[in-house]
């Protein structure tokens, strides 16, 4: 019995090539890198070969655990065409992990346990995968965080000794399996396990003919699988509904099923499939008499080229049928053909396995043959090269001094280049480092110059004004006639405005919130001030420490500050998405709009857009921009700065 199911999570190859391109932490990159390799081995094993080696260089020696994950990998690589090589892969990476006891390297242990189950299998070593899943990968999946893989390899056992005709133990391990995968907290890609195994138990129950619980098994399967797309399991599950039909008596609903199944079977051009549901519409039709409709079904399948090509060893059973088919019907000259057919076939079977077996004992003999010609051939060439080795050595010895003397020469000038080289390169990074003192004078003069302006307008003229309006209020309720209150009132709305106005430039100089609530408090600010009717602005803020430094802060509030101001005045947008994160010592800042675009010519004009100064803050903090803008669609600007750039 075979049943497929998938325990790899849909994840775009393109999406994690993104997260490698960003990702700082060479383990962490060499992680992703690594799941790409498992996505793309089957489809692209140049792509995947191409990832597993960057994997390898980007993991540090002594890292168990990265070095144990890539040599899972080259496992998982090599195991399809080259099972044994895959093997010899999963044992050295348990041989590196060694005793590691984190959770990571529990998982990992699993993991590797159960591929190298897998490897057996795939060499047909039934017995030794048993003993390898008892012994090692169970007791390794129990002790790992992750049950997922526990679940699996009682699936597995499950399956084995139901091969092996063991059915109490097999359906012993297929409900443990289904336990285990629904247990709390467990992902999706259990619940297919969960699915798999419940179809296993329900196969075990018919061969037990203990019918009830099959049909328990079955009916919770049906309801189950109507929202999973997987046409293995609906194909599995109708072949089993097929037979519980006919062993229960009912042949006409044996036959739907089988039918149901038959056509998605050919659907999807599955020969496993297509063999077992295509003998039970045979049978279920002969149950209800139909041998013509019968023999028709099995001559089918006998039609089908791809099928008969590579599914020889299968013709033997056909024949059995049609033979049985025809004497049924009465047709004993028919039934006599398909007889000889049967055995044609069989005799074939054995005479290829002959064959193959006079070919084996062939090439062993041509090779014993081949292996004493060489033995021969290499003591002649000893003989010879006892000779040159002597000629050799004396040469090399002159050749060696020669070779001292002029790389001895050759790199005492090199010593000399690089010395030169290294005095240059000092004198370069002492002028930056001079150039950065420069822009941060710079810097936190205009600072300093916004906070004063900002203080004498707020206080001093914004204090002023607000007297001139407490004044005129006061006057003009003894001075003014009835008449005169509406013009007056109009200039005191206008004197508001001014007041407004002179608000929101001390704001933009030196925003009171920064200073006194902290960088993400003020952001937040900035986005409110931004929003009006038809605009919205999304703030997102993730793991921004308090304790910056206070320079940094306005550095990073001034950069936003640009940016949203730009995207307001020239993006057309409606909605702008405003993030900020932090990882250590790097600061993420990414605004984003759905407007009109920038054009090539616009992204040229870099003065236009008043990001000049917005470069040389990044630079300052030793930072990189990226501005990616699709037209109609919109703009992405992304920003990455070093927290430990500013004192």
């Amino acid at each position: 019995m075979l049943i497929l199911f998938n325990l790899i999570s849909a994840q775009k190859t393109d999406s994690l090539l993104r997260v490698a391109a960003m990702e700082k932490n060479p383990v962490k990159k060499a992680e992703v890198y690594l799941k790409l390799v498992t996505f793309t081995a089957q489809s692209d094993s140049v792509k995947a070969l191409s990832y597993l080696k960057k994997a390898e260089e980007l993991t540090p020696k002594n890292h168990k655990v990265g070095q144990a994950r890539i040599q899972n990998s080259w496992g998982f690589y090599e195991m399809p065409k080259n099972p044994k090589k895959g093997k010899t892969h999963h044992l050295k990476g348990l041989e590196i992990l060694g005793n590691e006891n984190s959770a990571e390297a529990q998982n990992l242990r699993a993991m590797l346990w159960t591929n190298v189950v897998a490897d057996e299998q795939r060499m047909g070593n039934a017995h030794e995968a048993m003993k390898l899943m008892m012994n090692h990968a169970i007791p390794a999946s129990k002790k790992a965080a992750d049950k997922s893989f526990l679940a699996n390899n009682y699936l597995t056992a499950a399956i084995i000794f139901y091969n092996d005709e063991n059915l109490d133990k097999a359906l012993q391990y297929a409900e443990q399996a289904i336990s285990t995968a629904n247990l709390k907290g467990n992902t999706a890609q259990s619940k297919e396990v969960a699915e798999t195994a419940q179809l296993v138990s329900a196969e075990i129950f018919l061969k037990k003919e203990d019918y009830p619980k099959a049909k328990r098994r079955l009916d919770l399967m049906q309801k189950s699988l109507s929202e999973n797309k997987n046409p293995d399991f609906h194909n599995e599950l109708l072949h089993l509904q097929s037979i519980y039909f006919l062993y229960t008596g009912n042949a006409s609903e044996s036959l739907r099923k089988a039918s149901e199944g038959l056509s998605l079977a050919e659907k999807n051009q599955n020969p496993y499939h297509l063999t077992r549901l295509t003998f039970m519409k045979s049978k279920a039709e002969a149950n209800l008499g139909l041998y013509d409709e019968a023999a028709a079904t099995l001559k089918n399948l006998l039609n089908n080229e791809f099928y008969v090509k590579n599914y020889a060893d299968n013709l033997a059973t056909i024949y059995d049928e049609l033979w049985m088919l025809e004497e049924k019907r009465g047709n004993f000259k028919n039934a006599f053909q398909y007889a000889k057919k049967r055995i044609a076939v069989s005799d074939s079977m054995k005479i290829i396995d002959q064959n193959e077996a006079i070919n084996e004992m062939e090439t062993k003999f041509r090779t014993a043959e081949k292996e004493k010609q060489l033995a021969v051939q290499e003591l002649e060439i000893n003989k010879k090269n006892q000779y040159m080795r002597t000629f050799i050595i004396t040469t090399l010895v002159f050749l060696g001094a020669g070779l001292f003397t002029y790389f001895y020469f050759r790199n005492k000038k090199k010593l000399s280049e690089q010395r030169e080289i290294n005095l240059q390169q000092k004198l370069k990074e002492k002028e930056q480092t001079e150039q950065l003192k420069v822009t941060k004078a710079i810097l936190d003069g205009e600072e300093r110059e916004r906070e004063r302006v900002a203080k004498d307008l707020h206080d001093g003229l914004g204090g002023m004004l607000a007297g001139v309006k407490i004044n005129l209020s006061t006057w003009s309720s003894n001075h003014l006639e009835e008449n005169q209150y509406e013009s007056f009132h109009k200039i005191l709305n206008q004197l508001d405005s001014s007041v407004s106005e002179l608000r929101r430039v001390a704001r933009n100089l030196m925003p009171e919130s920064l200073l006194n609530f902290g960088l993400e408090i003020a952001l937040k600010d900035l986005c409110e001030f931004y929003m009006k009717d038809g605009l919205t602005i999304d703030f997102q803020a993730i793991n921004i420490q308090k304790n910056l430094p206070l320079n940094l802060q306005v550095n990073i509030y001034r950069i936003v500050q640009e940016l949203l101001n730009n995207a307001v005045k020239h993006s057309n947008a409606d909605n702008i998405l405003v993030q900020c994160s932090q990882n250590g010592e790097e600061f993420y800042i990414t605004v984003e709009d759905n407007g009109k675009g920038i054009t090539e010519s616009e992204m040229s004009k870099v003065k236009s857009l008043g990001l000049k100064n917005l470069q040389n803050r990044v630079d300052f903090l030793k930072g990189k921009m990226e501005i990616q803008s699709i037209q109609n669609e919109g703009t992405t600007i992304n920003i990455e700065v070093k927290t430990g750039a500013v004192a």
